[in-house]
């Protein structure tokens, strides 16, 4: 059966996107305490750190939803599928 999956490469897969969000969330929450401690020092530029926090916390959100949809159950295929022609 060809379509038989891995277990290993499957649990390895795994392993790197959580790893991966992990290191996004750990990014995100460095550069939110980074941003703290500029505002109460009286950094000039934190406007800019606020702006990046902003983004690195929009893109935790949308890689949330991906990892969420992602694990999900391929939808039912309703219509004929086409046979692979072999060639003798």
């Amino acid at each position: 059966m060809a379509g038989k999956l891995n277990g290993e490469k499957l649990k390895s897969f795994l392993y790197r996107r959580k790893s991966n969000t992990l290191g996004l969330f750990m990014i995100t929450a460095f550069a939110v305490v980074i941003t703290m401690l500029c505002a109460l020092t009286g950094f000039k530029r934190t406007d800019f750190l606020a702006i990046v926090c902003v983004l690195l916390m929009l893109l935790c959100i949308v890689q949330l939803y991906r990892m969420r949809k992602s694990f999900r159950t391929i939808r039912s295929f309703k219509g004929m599928r086409k046979k692979k022609k072999r060639e003798a």
